[in-house]
């Protein structure tokens, strides 16, 4: 007997009945995948064109087989549809109905979800949401809610917040589609928690707000981690690629070969054996698998012959092996010939030279490597190529899984040598469905990473560089970086083991916003690591930064704040010791120390009184808001009628200096320190030379010249104003 009300009873067909799934969605579809069917128990998306790579193949299958009772397999699939298909007419009559259509990862999500309540009910004996009570509603909800010892069943922890989200949003999703589901629905008037929201039911907000917990990573663990990377990518690199092309070769032609079974001939054995001696190579030695295999078959671990690759000895007279019977006979002609030349490895036997990491000695570039220990190599050197691409952009997961082979793109400005170096992907998080196109400009090193990558991967053109991962860790690229890292092969290297420390993208991410706060140019520098520090120019996500790139740009702000306040500290500091700033700005600049250390110096009467980094931080916090750091001096932007970089530009009216316009040895806001001896000194080395090469001509030697004499005037005033301690 039906619980439902001759008002609610549900049509005998529904209105999706016969649908495609794809056509009704609006979704684009690959060719020759079949399309899923409104009354297919298990919906697949694997032939949605616009899927993201990230998305794994368990999320492309979205399974209604699971619902116990029938009848709510309807209801669950006419719910995703209507989730999906939100421009639908028959959805778009429904006032309580989304208007947004959720994307297929979501539905997916979502289905999973509803399946434990739709379960839930039927193990109760509940066959209909007529009978569905709060009680019913609360009940389910404080048993989702939490995570269970599978064993003991104790409660280990409470689920988050996004899904418990999730299911009350399923649920309540029974009412407000309810006038198009045909197989039940619940009795008019009920709404599980009423017109509560489920950020209100759960406790959770619907748009947290956005705390970056990710720590960023340690010197100790970047440092080796980049070394290694780049040492792969600009010094094995090359090496890596024609390795791969030869085992490709190898390969290829092993394919065309008609095999016969086994080698009965003499004379054509000793021809072979012949020409090792003759030249002198070792005979082929076989894989550290086979060399198990034969032990477990009896050999005796001494025999001479146990490490011999007789099928690669033997391929250029298209054998598999030697005959049983004739092994005996051509014994001794094989012992003697690995006695005299020994078995080795085939590949890498004459390997060119490459400088080592640490010292730069030239050392061979590898050892004989075997075919699986060159596949082995050649795999750590395509992590390591996502793994510097990510440390050098600060691209998410989800936008390295983008790329595609022939992403590189490369502008010359006018012809003068200096390039533009952009990557093409996609932004998928919070975008459309498929996401959209980008741009991120990157730094060289970036474009020598992907190009090594694209040579290191049999895709072509527009399929996918990296492909699918999930993270770095769990026999990741960051597990084979660490093994290869430790390796004999590593340690030859010059390389440094790289510690056992969680690396992944958010991390590395958040790393990069840490390091491009901290040094000179703000969001257009970049720190790379690689035998030494070198700045590199690098727009990266500053290209767009209130699109796809604002919260990294919103988290970099919050770092630059930071290490503003932190540089102002430091020139404070070194101002109590003596060590005075020089330039334009250096009075104005004593003037506001001086205020600050006469606050801290005016004080009641009673027990001394110790002055921490904290109280200091906050008196000079509104001076370090004017900071702007360059790499030759500090600018402190406090009034820009007084800024000569806009004097020059001809505005007034800029909220920041125009870096590039910048002359700090006129500057009346502008203050060198100590820190930017090392620049200027550099410029008055190039200085002296430069002017000397006939290449320059007459004019331009005179303006270097003159660059010289400032750098030089410039370096004398740090060296003086340093020096008043005495």
């Amino acid at each position: 007997m039906s619980l439902l009300p001759a008002s609610a009873e549900p049509a005998v067909r529904s209105v999706f009945a016969g649908a495609d799934i794809a056509a009704t969605a609006r979704l684009n579809w690959l060719s020759g995948h079949p399309r899923p069917r409104f009354e297919d128990d298990v919906w697949s998306f694997v032939g949605w064109a616009d899927a993201p790579v990230q998305m794994r193949v368990s999320e492309k299958n979205v399974p209604f087989d699971r619902i116990t009772h029938r009848p709510w397999r309807v209801v669950a699939k006419e719910l995703a549809l209507a989730w999906i298909a939100t421009q639908d007419q028959r959805v778009l009559a429904l006032p309580r109905a989304r208007r947004l259509p959720r994307h297929p990862r979501t539905i997916h999500a979502r289905v999973y979800h509803l399946t434990f309540w739709l379960n839930w009910l039927h193990e109760r004996r509940i066959t209909t949401f007529a009978a569905v009570t709060q009680d019913h509603c609360e009940a389910f909800l404080r048993e989702y809610g939490v995570v269970r010892d599978k064993e003991t069943g104790a409660v280990l922890r409470n689920k988050a917040g996004a899904s418990l989200r999730t299911v009350v949003s399923a649920m309540q999703d029974i009412t407000d589609y309810g006038e198009l589901l045909s197989a039940d629905r619940h009795r008019p008037g009920f709404r599980p928690w009423g017109a509560r929201s489920p950020r209100v039911v759960t406790g959770a907000p619907a748009r947290p707000q956005v705390v970056i917990k990710t720590e960023p990573l340690d010197d100790a663990v970047l440092r080796p981690l980049l070394t290694a990377c780049l040492h792969l990518v600009d010094v094995l690199g090359p090496h890596i690629v024609d390795l791969r092309t030869e085992l490709q070769a190898e390969r290829e032609s092993w394919r065309h070969v008609e095999w016969s079974r086994h080698l009965r001939d003499g004379d054509r054995l000793a021809a072979l054996v012949e020409e090792h001696l003759r030249t002198g190579q070792p005979l082929p030695r076989i894989e550290g698998a086979q060399l198990t295999k034969r032990l477990r078959l009896g050999w005796d671990p001494k025999d001479p012959l146990l490490t011999a690759n007789f099928q690669q000895l033997l391929r250029p007279t298209g054998h598999r092996d030697i005959h049983k019977t004739f092994f005996t006979k051509a014994r001794p002609l094989l012992e003697e010939a690995v006695a005299q030349v020994g078995t080795e490895y085939l590949w890498c036997r004459d390997p060119d030279s490459a400088p080592r990491a640490d010292t730069g000695e030239l050392i061979p570039w590898s050892l004989p490597l075997s075919n699986r220990a060159s596949d082995a190599l050649i795999r750590v050197a395509s992590h390591a190529c996502t793994v510097a691409t990510s440390a050098l952009t600060g691209m998410r997961s989800s936008e390295l899984m983008e790329l595609t082979v022939g992403c590189r793109r490369t502008d010359d400005a006018d012809g003068t040598g200096l390039a533009r170096h952009r990557l093409v992907s996609k932004v998928v998080k919070g975008r459309l469905w498929g996401g959209e196109v980008d741009e991120w400009v990157v730094i060289e090193e970036v474009v020598r990473v992907i190009a090594l990558a694209e040579q290191l991967t049999d895709f072509g053109t527009g399929q996918p560089l990296f492909g699918a991962f999930n993270g770095f860790e769990s026999n990741g690229a960051m597990t084979w970086l660490r093994q290869w890292g430790a390796s004999p092969a590593g340690r030859r290297m010059g390389l440094e083991p790289i510690p056992d420390e969680p690396v992944h993208p958010r991390r590395l991410r958040r790393t990069l916003s840490v390091e491009m706060a901290a040094r000179p140019g703000g969001l257009l520098a970049t720190k790379v690591h690689f035998k030494h520090l070198q700045v590199s120019t690098s727009e990266g996500y500053a290209g767009r930064p209130g699109g796809a790139q604002a919260v990294f740009h919103h988290e970099w702000k919050k770092e630059e704040t930071k290490e503003k306040l932190k540089r102002t500290v430091e020139a404070y500091r070194q101002f109590e010791q003596g060590q005075m700033p020089a330039g334009p700005g250096a009075d104005a600049l004593l003037a506001s120390f001086r205020a600050v250390e006469k606050e801290l110096a005016d004080h009641e009467p009673g027990p001394a009184k110790v002055v921490t980094d904290r109280q200091i931080e906050l008196l000079l916090k509104k001076k370090a808001s004017v900071l702007h750091l360059s790499a030759a001096n500090y600018c402190w932007f406090e009034d820009p009628a007084k800024a000569l970089c806009l004097k020059l530009a001809g505005t007034r009216s800029a909220a920041a200096p125009l870096t590039g316009l910048c002359d700090s040895s006129r500057c009346p806001q502008a203050t060198h320190h100590i820190v930017h001896r090392s620049v200027w000194q550099t410029t008055a080395d190039t200085g002296v030379f430069l002017p000397a090469s006939p290449r320059i001509p007459p004019a331009e030697k005179d303006r270097l010249r003159a660059e010289h004499e400032r750098s030089m005037r410039v370096l004398e005033e740090i060296d003086t104003a340093a020096g008043k301690a005495e």
